[in-house]
């Protein structure tokens, strides 16, 4: 930033206010920056540097506010950019991830020679489920600066999304030997040693890890490597530790949710719901605040998809069956619901490859959407040539990705367990007629507790609220009483009480469904070795147990507002 005729005090306050930023005392700088900006209010570096406060402080609202009165203001390229990237930090932080890659995405046309905007970028799109053009911002970050750590870090994240685990296991472990203190580097191999099942070194890494950087996030990672058995498990004191010795004013507000979520698995592991709960409610407030989400938004969107996706439109436009293409085997339902045991157990079957949650559906449905919604007197004046013209061309474009992604071309059948594809079952249906959908349904109050209960990556905003969470399933189970009506010949619904109580019988009627043989080896999934990305990739591992059937009678007190709420999907309960 520019500093245009400033006097020697002046100058020395600002020193002192850069000292109060790199050393964290951000109390003394907040007041100091405040106290000029007084007589200086529109001056550019000081809005910006009140921005980087705010930002360190984790008051990312604050912080984009601050940010966006110092864009204009700012006198060069470079402060401009230096603003952007801020904002962009701060949309981050809050998950606005959209907001946040454009404004990298401007800031890198401002000055395009900064490594360090790329590698952001790049893990912005890797956060986003597209991991091509992560890529690509990575190879240019490093085509600017080949040693730069977090570009070489952001190219092994790629590979792991690409399921090329061996090159992502080397190229991580290539940062650490270059560059030994890189905390990036060590939590990236902390995923993927989950990932790969190696739970006894990602427990090991992550005590280390955690230990050497206590402001990082990877406790409640550290928390669902097993089960908590007993109170002397070393990592629950840890985690006690960290709770107590907490200070909110210096700790950024997301490793505080995160170890909190940790700490609520911890004590229901343990039997000790009533101070689970009280953690889950405080996180879950200080984590829904910042989303942006907006449930009456979303429950329009699902009224318009029913509208549109009549039997009628369906039938119109839908492509002929090619039997001998790729099929894709989808399955959807609502996060928790039991969908990376299915996948698991049916990744086991010689006929069928588990290619886990497939991002590219949705991306190129908004883009088909988008055109299609143009064309006036959708969805009727759609002209039949044209639309099959479009969705081959999109069957097309998502069998080309698989590829790219995964360096394997899709065959015979695969399956894409991204949940939210239930939005999208009119357009499954018009554009692969004969692939299968597997909706995948859980006990309401298990599913809503086991979500609530889980600090997701990204997305799924409704569940960390109780009310949203019931609103939000009463309007995904009239899209499914809808698609039932206009797509139920292609539609298994599969409960997974059924699965986890008696798993042959429902494998074998699935098995009739799906058209294959019934194999044996999909009832061993103790045995069954596979990279498994979910946050249920400890349960998966073990055998096919009922122990989180009925968990919710746990909360029973907590949950009744949700209970009354979703009565008519609720069965009664024994007597």
């Amino acid at each position: 930033m520019n500093r245009p005729h400033l006097s020697d005090t002046a100058i020395e306050s600002r020193a002192r206010l850069y000292a109060y930023i790199d050393g964290s005392e951000l109390e003394l700088a907040e007041t100091l920056c405040q106290s000029l900006l007084g007589s200086q209010m529109d001056d550019p570096e000081l809005l910006y540097l009140s921005g980087v406060i705010a930002h360190k402080a984790g008051h990312a609202q604050e912080a984009i506010q601050r940010f966006r009165q110092a864009i204009p203001r700012a006198p060069t390229l470079e402060s401009r950019a230096a603003c952007l990237i801020g904002l962009a930090k701060a949309h981050w932080m809050l998950e606005q991830l959209e907001q946040a890659q454009a404004a990298f995405e401007e800031a890198g046309r401002l000055r395009p020679e900064l490594a360090s905007t790329w590698v952001s970028l790049g893990a912005v799109h890797t956060t986003l489920g597209n991991p091509l053009a992560a890529e690509s911002c990575f190879k240019r970050a490093l085509v600017l600066d080949p040693d730069e750590p977090d570009a070489l870090t952001g190219l092994g994240l790629c590979l792991m999304d690409f399921g090329r685990y061996a090159e992502a296991r080397a190229s991580l472990e290539q940062v650490l030997q270059r560059f030994p203190v890189h905390p990036e580097a060590e939590q990236a191999l902390c995923t993927l040693d989950r990932i790969t099942g190696n739970f006894e070194a990602a427990e090991k890494r992550l005590f280390a890890l955690l230990s050497e950087h206590p402001d990082r996030m990877g406790y409640g990672d550290l928390a669902s490597i097993k089960t908590f058995k007993t109170p002397d498990d070393p990592r629950l004191g840890f985690l006690e530790s960290r709770y107590q010795s907490l200070q909110p004013v210096v700790t950024p507000e997301v490793v505080r949710i995160d170890l909190m979520f940790g700490l609520a698995r911890a004590y229901d592991d343990l039997g000790r719901p009533e101070e689970a709960f009280p953690l889950l409610e405080a996180a879950s407030k200080l984590r829904r605040r910042h989303l942006k989400f907006d449930l009456a938004t979303e429950e329009e969107r699902m009224k318009r998809i029913a509208g549109i996706f009549s039997r009628v439109f369906i039938e119109r436009c839908c492509l002929d069956h090619n039997p001998s293409s790729p099929q894709p085997l989808f399955i959807v339902g609502l996060p928790r619901s039991g969908s990376t045991l299915l996948e698991h157990i049916l990744s086991a079957h010689p006929d069928i490859a588990a290619s886990g949650e497939l991002t590219i559906l949705p991306r190129l449905a908004v883009g088909l959407g988008a055109t299609w919604g143009r064309v006036p007197g959708f969805p009727n004046a759609l002209p039949e040539a044209r639309a099959k013209r479009d969705l081959q061309d999109f069957r097309l474009q998502y069998f080309r990705e698989i590829e790219t992604m995964t360096g394997y071309q899709p065959s015979g059948i695969f399956t894409d367990k991204l949940l939210g594809n239930f939005l999208f079952i009119g357009l499954i249906r018009m554009a692969f007629p004969g692939a299968h959908i597997i909706h995948m349904q859980r006990h309401p109050l298990d599913q809503a507790l086991s979500a609530y209960r889980q600090l997701f990556t990204q997305g799924h905003a409704y569940t960390y609220d109780l009310e949203e969470f019931g609103h939000y399933f009463i309007a995904y189970q009239r899209l499914m009483a809808h698609w039932r009506e206009v797509a139920g010949e292609a539609i298994y619904d599969l409960a997974y009480e059924s699965l986890a109580s008696d798993p042959e019988p429902e494998i074998r009627k699935l098995m009739d469904f799906l058209g294959l043989p019934f194999a044996s080896a999909c009832l061993a999934t103790e045995t069954i070795s596979r990279p498994v990305r979910t946050a249920s990739a400890t349960q998966v591992r073990d055998h096919i147990h009922q122990d989180s059937i009925g968990h919710w009678k746990h909360y029973r007190i907590q949950l009744e507002p949700l209970r009354q709420m979703l009565g008519p999907w609720i069965p009664p309960e024994p007597s």
